[in-house]
């Protein structure tokens, strides 16, 4: 005898099911990708694995002003398993973490202090803590029309307005430039400090 607990499980399962010529249900919408999302693959020039508690950070760059400084804004995660990070900017910069409150030039890097927090300037930062960086690109964050920021760097012009990515680009004679990459291209190196070269844009 088939119990009455399975025939009801049974008749359950039936309504779930379209009828004769209905359509099967659309599957669930997964939504958006999230805003502003950046990533891309770890590149470990050392023979050391990446070590455990190891930061994603952007530090922005301000040189618009009379002395230069570095502002944190920003932070993301590292898959060491899978060689790959991941950034998610959920909200624009502060107007103190840009050039003339117009230009955001944001570098990802990876480091084991713990005592990094938001607004702090990494001029201090312990060699011994650092572990690399994406030093060939940058968050590029334009705020307004791009046409209005070209007086400060040409290239800013070459942006869309709000988060960007850029990779460096030599210029003869000049300071580097940024030019436009997916958000996915972004390549963090792990090596000595010495051993890797920033864009010179500023």
């Amino acid at each position: 005898m088939i119990s009455g607990f399975v025939i009801r499980l049974a008749a359950l399962a039936l309504v779930g099911l379209p009828a004769c010529g209905d359509s099967p249900p659309e599957p669930p919408d997964p939504g958006p990708e999230p805003p502003n999302l950046v990533t891309g693959v770890v590149q470990n020039n050392t023979a050391n694995p990446i070590p455990v508690g190891t930061r994603v950070l952007v530090v922005w760059v301000v040189s618009a002003v009379r002395e230069d400084y570095s502002y944190v804004y920003g932070e993301g995660s590292v898959d060491a398993d899978a060689g790959t990070f991941r950034l998610e900017l959920t909200t624009p910069p502060p107007d103190t973490a840009l050039n003339g409150a117009r230009v955001g030039v944001g570098i990802i890097i990876l480091t084991t202090d713990a005592s990094i927090a938001e607004g702090d300037d990494i001029d201090d930062l312990d060699p011994a803590t650092f572990v690399g960086a994406a030093a060939r690109y940058g968050v590029i964050y334009i705020s307004g029309a791009p046409a209005d920021v070209a007086a400060l760097w040409g290239w800013a012009a070459d942006f869309s307005t709000g988060f960007n990515v850029g990779v460096g680009q030599e210029v003869r004679g000049d300071f580097d430039r940024f030019v436009p990459v997916d958000e996915s291209d972004v390549v963090v190196i792990i090596d000595d400090l010495a051993n890797i070269e920033f864009v010179n844009w500023t």
